[in-house]
């Protein structure tokens, strides 16, 4: 079992270090110098134009070393814990201004997860048990349009229907402006109130996943002779639909749930886009069209993280809950 640990670390170790490789060369291969845009904006502040100035912010911000320099300090950086400070928001650090952002992210992604886990789970075992019917027809059908709509577009449609036509929410934002709050109840129902039309277009685009993932494990374990022995003995269906076939389909679905977490809070950057709400994704974007190569590399390291944290504690789960996983990890 240790051994089976390690060797997934190692794996993800590497993993990261290429993501590390792929978020170094990103930025700097998009059209536009970044020195450019940092001192323009910040001669725009204090009206000065000087060559001696632009000289003392590149070198301030190590702008003129050599990329192979630039790629040693930001590893060495990276696994120190330091990811730099804002060209953008300077002089706030990185790590500062993602954890300003990130708590509302995480707001909107673990609510999507428990609605669409919570859905997707009951209506996967139900159209398995009824394979062929209404629902289980209506599942794979929406299910394949789900997956080829893009979230953003599923966002700008709930907000051109919810936000405008009919304003039952508000159309971005994460709260409302200048509003003082009484209470600690009237900041979170605030709060949860901006972010209902951003947690519902996450879980529209989750939950159809979630739905067929249990559905087809639902079907593979219907077909195991354990579940006709136990319609022999005359077992009422709900009995072997929960207790039985739903009992053994859940270890593929709670692994899936904990593996698409990472990738749900990578997908949520074009919703908070649309929502113009401010998490991490939102960030990002300004910090690509601003060119505040530390901010947006900061955040693309936070995200990865998550990500492989999340499908690390995937393997342990699943190691947990097959035997077999166990086994194999000891020899």
């Amino acid at each position: 079992m240790i051994g089976y640990l390690i060797k997934k670390l190692i794996q993800y170790f590497i993993v990261f270090f290429i993501i590390l490789v792929v978020i170094f060369a990103l930025p700097r291969l998009m059209p536009g110098n970044p020195a450019d845009y940092l001192i323009s904006s910040t001669t725009l502040t204090i009206g000065e134009t000087s060559e001696i100035l632009r000289m003392q912010l590149i070198e301030r911000f190590g702008l003129n070393k050599s990329v192979t320099e630039q790629f040693m300090l930001f590893i060495a950086n990276t696994f120190s814990g330091y990811l730099g400070v804002s060209w953008r928001y300077f002089p706030k650090e990185v790590f500062t201004l993602i954890m300003e952002r990130l708590p509302w992210t995480m707001l909107i992604v673990v609510l999507s997860r428990i609605i669409s886990l919570f859905l997707g789970y009951f209506v996967g075992i139900i159209a398995a048990w009824k394979r062929g019917g209404k629902m289980d027809i209506t599942l794979q059908t929406l299910g394949l349009v789900s997956m080829s709509l893009p979230s953003f577009w599923v966002a700008l449609v709930l907000l051109t229907i919810f936000a405008f036509y009919i304003p039952i929410f508000p159309l971005g934002g994460a709260l409302e402006a200048g509003k003082i709050y009484k209470s600690i109840w009237d900041f979170i129902s605030d709060a949860l109130y901006h972010a209902a039309l951003p947690v519902i277009t996450l879980s529209i685009v989750t939950f159809f996943l979630d739905a067929l993932i249990m559905r087809n494990t639902m079907l593979e374990i219907l077909g195991e002779d354990f579940i006709l022995t136990a319609e022999a003995k005359g077992l009422k269906d709900r009995t072997i639909m929960i207790n039985h076939a739903a009992r053994n389909a859940v270890l593929p679905f709670i692994t899936g749930a904990l593996m698409s977490f990472g990738l749900l809070v990578t997908g949520a950057i074009f919703v908070e886009t649309a929502f113009s709400y401010p998490g991490i994704g939102m960030l990002l974007a300004e910090s690509f069209f601003s060119r505040d190569f530390p901010t947006a590399q900061g955040i693309l390291i936070i995200t990865s993280l998550i990500f492989i944290v999340s499908n690390f504690l995937a393997d342990i789960i699943y190691m947990w809950l097959d035997p077999r996983i166990r086994l194999m990890g000891s020899r």
